[in-house]
């Protein structure tokens, strides 16, 4: 075998077993999200959670649907606001080009696994003229600030007085927990330079130093307060959504108990080892509202119905990205050739 060729196999390989692993990652998650539901559907009398369908306040639920559609927008300004704090943003990135961007990842996120949306988004921004390195930092981190103020709302919720921040008795837990998180999250903000010099001592830790003082450069910098409030205002309106949804069922969730739900369900989304979230969103609902007198059929229908007003939110994204053209720009179509 020539050396020419053996190189094509080395490089060949790599390649056919990263594509193999997120093949496997993708397989385990429906195996997860499967199992799920497996389990639900065993337990749950499927025919009762179908004929409460038709009961359902359709108003809410198309109220809660516009409300989820007109997030994408304020994503994109939080996005936005994220690349020109990194200096990343040129006269291409204009606000409807950057939601026209988030509404494409919003639909990605929802149909394949959520790192599938942040890839194309940042796919998208490098085939502006944005050089990778910004493009995947300005998505990670605005997936890190929604993931943070989420971690904040939580701990802010369970100080709540709602009956549901009981959590089953774990409340006490979560406060710990949440409360560690912000406490380091703060403390590598602050430590960030420090960080930095230690990381880049290594070869396969510099990334995290770059990363570290981009994220401080966002948030301490002068755009940190609108990208902060943005995030904020994005989590109070999914919590509207949550609250509609209850509506549209009959239950009369107060907005402290509608945050709980939200954080239960966002919070679980999170978790990265079910499809969006599903199967591990239902059984934690109905846990949740199980407690306090919920039927688990009432509490599935409540649950499956968040999951599918998230999907139908994120449909505009559909459209855009089979008609809207990003082409390439020059620089980037030059150093790719």
């Amino acid at each position: 075998m020539s050396t020419s060729a053996a190189g094509d196999l080395g490089t060949a390989n790599p390649s056919r077993r990263g594509g193999a692993k997120k093949l496997a990652i993708v397989a385990a998650k429906l195996l997860v999200t499967g199992a799920c539901f497996w389990y639900l559907w065993r337990q749950i009398d499927v025919s009762q959670v179908l004929s409460a369908v038709p009961l359902l306040d359709f108003r809410w639920v198309a109220f809660a649907t516009l409300v989820m559609v007109l997030e994408i927008p304020l994503i994109a300004l939080r996005w936005g606001n994220v690349v020109a704090a990194l200096a990343a943003r040129n006269e291409r990135m204009t606000q409807t080009i950057m939601i026209a961007m988030t509404a494409i990842g919003q639909f990605f996120s929802q149909v394949l696994p959520s790192v599938a949306g942040d890839g194309m988004r940042a796919w998208l921004l490098a085939r502006l003229g944005c050089d990778w390195r910004n493009a995947v930092t300005s998505v990670v981190i605005d997936r890190a600030i929604g993931v943070s103020l989420l971690v904040a709302f939580g701990f802010a919720i369970l100080l709540l007085p709602s009956g549901l921040a009981a959590l089953g008795g774990y409340r006490d837990a979560m406060l710990l927990l949440y409360g560690g998180l912000l406490l380091a999250g703060g403390l590598g903000l602050l430590l960030a330079p420090k960080l930095a010099s230690l990381f880049a001592r290594w070869r396969y830790s510099r990334w995290l130093a770059s990363l570290a003082m981009s994220a401080r450069r966002v948030l301490l910098g002068p755009r940190g307060p609108a990208v902060l409030a943005i995030g904020c205002l994005i989590h109070l309106i999914t919590i509207v959504v949550v609250w509609s949804l209850g509506r549209a069922q009959g239950l009369i969730l107060p907005l402290p108990d509608a945050a709980v739900l939200f954080m239960v369900m966002i919070g679980v989304a999170v978790i990265p080892i079910s499809v969006s979230g599903w199967g591990l969103r239902e059984l934690a609902v109905i846990s949740v509202l199980g407690n306090h007198g919920v039927a688990p059929e009432q509490a599935l229908l409540f649950s499956v119905g968040f999951g599918l007003v998230l999907m139908v939110g994120s449909l505009p994204g559909a459209p855009v990205w089979l008609v809207y053209s990003f082409a390439p720009s020059w620089r980037t179509a030059t150093r790719g050739g």
